[in-house]
């Protein structure tokens, strides 16, 4: 399956999100992918998916599947907006990254709740 049409699987299955903190606004793109969730940088042109680490980084692709994903969902309007408190920025970011926690033992409540959360996938 070619990039684009990845892309356009996942925007079509509602994979794409986008997380606004408030009350400072930060505005997160994420893609449930095949093995998590991926934190997407349209404008830096980053995700942190290892397909990106390892075949774009690498040269051997000129983009990941993510990326375009968000441009795709950017330009139709198709994807969630999740609205989340500025104190879940930093967990949600380890958890992104696939960090250790920086902050405090937090969990999530809707980690708690199979189904709900990051795109519902569980």
């Amino acid at each position: 399956m070619s990039v684009r049409a990845e892309a356009e699987e996942a925007v079509r299955e509602g994979r794409v999100k986008l997380y606004v903190f408030r009350p400072s606004g930060r505005r997160r793109w994420i893609v449930v992918g095949r093995h998590g969730d991926y934190l997407v940088l349209p404008h830096a042109g980053y995700c942190s998916c290892h397909d990106f680490f390892f075949r774009v980084m690498g040269g051997g692709k000129p983009t990941c599947y993510h990326l375009e994903a968000v441009k795709i969902a950017q330009e139709t309007g198709r994807y969630e907006t999740i609205e989340e408190e500025d104190h879940w920025h930093q967990t949600l970011m380890d958890e992104w990254l696939q960090r250790k926690p920086t902050r405090g033992p937090y969990t999530h409540p809707r980690r708690e709740d199979p189904g709900q959360g990051t795109g519902g996938r569980r």
